[in-house]
C-alpha cells in the first residue's frame, strides 16, 4: 500500500513552509514536519480471544470466511510485519493502542511482550520508540481474555512524554454494563526532536468505551465525565493545557441509519461534544467503517479535537488505512490483513508542531 494521500500532500506543504521559513531566516524547528498520530485498536495483543465476534477474518456464526476457531496470538514474524506496517504505511509518530496485553512487570513497570518485539524491530532501523501501559497489582493471568489495557506507542525522536496517568472517573454499570472497558488512559505529550523540545504541547485522552453500540446512555455518560473532569485531572498532575483530543474506540455509530435513513442508534454523545466545541475527524463520509464486521459498515473508532487543538490540525478528515482499497471482491484481502493486524483499521491524522502557544503550569 501506499502512504495516505491525504497526509502527503499535508507533509508537502509542511515540507516547503520549512523551505520557506530557512530562507527567510526563520530556523526550520518552529515549523517543524508534522507530527501523524494515529488511533488503533489492536485486537488482543498478547491475550487470548482475537476473532471474536465474527466479521472478515474472526470466527463465530457467519464470520467471512466461515470458522469456528479463533486466531492464535502473533508470532514474532507477525510482529515484524506490524513494526513495518507502523514504519512505512502509517509512518505514525504516535499511536494510542487499545487492548494491549500486559505479560509481565518490572521495578513497577507493566510490560507487553508484543510490544518489546514491535519496539526491538523500529528501533533495529533507527528510531527510539518507546510505550507506556498503565500499572496493575499483578500480572493477568496467561487466559485472561479481559487482559486488554490501553496504552502509548511513541517515537521518542519526534515525540516527548511529560506526563501519563489514568482518570479518577468512577467506572460505574448502567443496564448491566460498565461505562469504560477500561477508564481513559491520559497522555502528556510535547513534540520534540532527537530529544531537544519543540515546545508545542498537547493532550490525548485514550478511550475504549464499553462495547455494545445500542449502550447510547452510557456512552453519553462516559463523555460526558471524560470532559467535564479532564481538567480536574491534570491540574493534580500540575498540567493546565488547551489542546485536547480524545480517541480510541467508542463502540459509539451516530451515523448508521436504517434502510428508511432513520438514525439506527442515538447520536447523543457526537451532538454533545459538538456543542462542547470539538470536531469528529471520523465522521461519516468517505470514512464508511472503522472495522471489519460483516457489513462493512462500523464506525465506531473517533478523533474528538477541541476547538484549541484544531488551529493545529492540517485536516478536519482522519486518513484511514484499509488493505482492500475498498475494492470489491477483496475478502481474502481482509481476513488475511486481520489475521496478522487487527479487526480494526488505524485512523490517522497530522499535528503540526511549532511554538507553544498555550499557558502551562509553572511557566
Amino acid at each position: 500500500m501506499t502512504r495516505f494521500d491525504a497526509l502527503s500532500r499535508a507533509g508537502h506543504r509542511a515540507a516547503l513552509l520549512v523551505f520557506f521559513l530557512a530562507a527567510i531566516g526563520i530556523p526550520s524547528a518552529v515549523a517543524g514536519e508534522p507530527l501523524t498520530i494515529t488511533t488503533w485498536n489492536i485486537e488482543h495483543l498478547g491475550s487470548p480471544g482475537r476473532g471474536f465476534g465474527g466479521g472478515f477474518g474472526g470466527f463465530g456464526r457467519g464470520s467471512i470466511p466461515e470458522s469456528m476457531t479463533s486466531l492464535p496470538r502473533r508470532s514474532d514474524a507477525d510482529l515484524e510485519q506490524i513494526a513495518a506496517f507502523i514504519q512505512t504505511e502509517l509512518k505514525s509518530d504516535l499511536i494510542a493502542l487499545q487492548e494491549i496485553g500486559i505479560t509481565g512487570m518490572r521495578n513497577g513497570r507493566s510490560l507487553s511482550k508484543p510490544l518489546d518485539k514491535i519496539v526491538e524491530t523500529l528501533n533495529a532501523s533507527g528510531g527510539r520508540w518507546a510505550y507506556f501501559l498503565p500499572q496493575v497489582d499483578e500480572t493477568p493471568a496467561e487466559d485472561d481474555e479481559k487482559n486488554t489495557f490501553l496504552g502509548y506507542l511513541w517515537n521518542q525522536n519526534r515525540v516527548r512524554l511529560l506526563t501519563v496517568f489514568e482518570m479518577t472517573l468512577p467506572n460505574h454499570a448502567l443496564a448491566g454494563t460498565a461505562f469504560f472497558e477500561r477508564r481513559p488512559l491520559v497522555g502528556y505529550f510535547e513534540a520534540a526532536e532527537n530529544g531537544d523540545a519543540w515546545g508545542n504541547d498537547f493532550v490525548i485522552v485514550n478511550v475504549h468505551l464499553a462495547s455494545g453500540q445500542t449502550l447510547d446512555e452510557n456512552h453519553l455518560i462516559a463523555m460526558t465525565l471524560i470532559e467535564a473532569t479532564l481538567a480536574r485531572d491534570l491540574a493534580k498532575h500540575a498540567v493546565k493545557e488547551s489542546d485536547i483530543m480524545i480517541m480510541g474506540d467508542f463502540n459509539d455509530n451516530p451515523s448508521q441509519v436504517r434502510a428508511d435513513g432513520s438514525p439506527m442508534y442515538s447520536p447523543a454523545m457526537d451532538v454533545h461534544m459538538r456543542f462542547k466545541g470539538y470536531i469528529n475527524l471520523a465522521t461519516a463520509g468517505e470514512i464508511t467503517t472503522t472495522r471489519m464486521n460483516n457489513n462493512l459498515d462500523s464506525l465506531i473508532d473517533h478523533i474528538l479535537v477541541n476547538r484549541s487543538a484544531q488551529a493545529h490540525l492540517t485536516a478536519t478528515t482522519a486518513a484511514i488505512f484499509r488493505p482492500d482499497s475498498k475494492r470489491k471482491g477483496s475478502r481474502n484481502q481482509l481476513a488475511t490483513w486481520r489475521a496478522t493486524f487487527s479487526d480494526h483499521f488505524p485512523l490517522s491524522f497530522q499535528y503540526t508542531t511549532g511554538t507553544d502557544t498555550d499557558v502551562d503550569f509553572f511557566e
